[in-house]
């Protein structure tokens, strides 16, 4: 197998670069919050498979288990990015 001219990212660098990409496309997308686009997807898949790969390596007990969560991918989405905060009208002063 021949080497790759480039050196490989990391699972940390890809999620951070996916989670990016995330960010930048979102507000084009009308409603669609960055964690639901495909590149929001993919990080935490990635993410959720290396932290998978991590317990079953240190020896966690039911490797078998923890993958099939894994690629389950029912965990809640991770929000991406700073929240906006919410556009609330300041406060009246009393008279």
């Amino acid at each position: 197998m021949a080497e790759p001219s480039y050196p490989r990212w990391s699972p940390a660098e890809l999620i951070a670069e996916l989670r990016e990409a995330a960010e930048e496309i979102a507000p084009e997308l009308n409603g669609i919050r960055a964690e639901e686009t495909l590149e929001g997807e993919s990080a935490q898949m990635i993410e959720e498979m290396a932290e998978a790969l991590r317990r079953i390596a240190a020896g966690a007990p039911r490797p078998h288990d923890i993958a099939r969560m894994a690629l389950s991918a029912q965990m809640p989405r991770k929000p991406i990015g700073v929240p906006k905060p919410a556009n609330r009208k300041p406060a009246k002063p009393r008279r």
